[in-house]
């Protein structure tokens, strides 16, 4: 018997992409009338939303100082306010909290656990303690508000191995590793679209997602190029408009901004028009302990339509590593001379596109199946 859980976190519960998808995923299957989601941030859009689960919404105020040159140090406020923020609800039972280490809300969170002494189960996609932008001088009090969170923390849900790993070592507590999952309705193919044994039509790439970094403006356009010579083309889904597309130098010859379409109709998409799915992380430097420890979300429905996947990234990444350990799940580059023989090899080997989608399925199966992270979320509920 799952426990009434009350979700308090800055990311949405919402069937769109990143962590909002995997929040609405994993809890779609808990009883509606013993699950409650208080958002922190930016609201859900109906829609979207669990259909018959009570939605709360307590937006932060003065958010607008995030958008100005002063956002490191408003994360510093807003961390300093969230660490004291006692959140007040009325009329909603709970046994225990779910809350996701991103934004301001897990803190708020971890405060209300604390209170009412229920347990906290605590999610991490991203590196947050790095991942935040705050002034140097405030990165250790930033660390040691999220050290004393993660070990407060009833359960720990990492969403790699190497996070696991390294904040074991670091905070001395250990956790689970909870994958991207995929949807319980999600459709199950058995092998990859016949497009992919010929060579009759132009060779095609998508990239599906948020493209929020200067990293992936750069891999993007690197992977323009690639396309260029080989006569190729790449299409971009995700909530990139135009405008930005132009502003960012993506407005070219061969790319196609397709825009945020309902993941029934992306995966449509990808099995009817095309031929390999990129998946890029970044190079910089200052990036380099998150690379090493999210993990890419878009892989669980990457790897469900049997398509080859293109893997660029640094050998440290944790995608690139996820790929090693998998023989024969992608192709892999990890620079950008290497980025265009990939593409070469995918282009001109209808062979080996086959080959690495069939390998794809398989591998996709065993991670991000449905049934396995749904157990081992539902596990860390459960557990006391």
């Amino acid at each position: 018997m799952l426990p009434k859980l009350l979700y308090v976190g800055d990311v949405p519960v919402e069937s769109t992409y990143h962590g909002s998808a995997l929040l609405h995923r994993l809890l779609e299957s808990h009883s509606p009338d013993k699950l409650t989601i208080l958002e922190t941030g930016t609201p859900s859009h109906v829609e979207r939303r669990i259909p018959r689960v009570r939605y709360l919404s307590r937006p932060l105020d003065h958010s607008r100082w995030l958008r100005t040159r002063f956002h490191p140090y408003a994360v510093v406020w807003f961390s300093y306010w969230g660490s004291k923020n006692r959140i007040r609800i009325r009329d909603v039972e709970f046994e225990c909290i779910l809350t996701v280490a991103h934004g301001f809300g897990w803190l708020a969170a971890a405060n209300l656990a604390r209170e009412r002494n229920v347990p906290l189960h605590l999610i991490v996609h991203d590196d947050w303690p790095r991942a935040a932008h705050v002034p140097p001088a405030f990165r250790g009090w930033f660390e040691s508000r999220f050290a004393g969170v993660y070990r407060q923390a009833q359960s720990r849900l990492c969403v790699s191995p190497a996070m696991e790993q390294a904040y074991g070592e670091r905070y001395g507590a250990s956790g689970d590793v909870l994958y991207p999952m995929r949807a319980s309705s999600a459709p199950e193919f058995d092998t990859p679209p016949g497009r992919l044994a010929q060579n009759d039509h132009q060779f095609t790439v998508a990239f599906a997602g948020t493209i929020n970094s200067p990293g992936y403006i750069r891999a993007l356009i690197a992977l323009h190029d690639a396309l260029e010579r080989v006569g190729g083309r790449l299409l971009i889904f995700g909530p990139l408009t135009r405008d930005e597309a132009r502003t960012n130098g993506l407005d070219l010859a061969n790319v196609v901004i397709c825009g945020l379409l309902p993941w029934p109709e992306l995966l449509r998409r990808f099995r009817e028009e095309i031929d390999a799915l990129f998946v890029p992380m970044s190079f910089d430097a200052a990036d380099r302990s998150n690379m090493e420890m999210s993990f890419p979300s878009k892989l669980t429905d990457y790897t469900a339509v049997g398509l080859p996947l293109l893997i660029y990234g640094p050998e440290y990444c944790s995608a690139v590593r996820w790929a090693k350990d998998n023989d024969s799940v992608a192709e892999i580059a990890e620079s950008e001379a290497t980025l265009s023989e990939a593409v070469a090899r995918l282009a001109r080997n209808p062979a080996r596109r086959v080959e690495l989608g069939r390998q794809a399925l398989q591998v996709g199966r065993k991670y991000f199946a449905h049934e396995t992270v749904q157990s081992v979320f539902n596990r860390a509920l459960t557990s006391v």
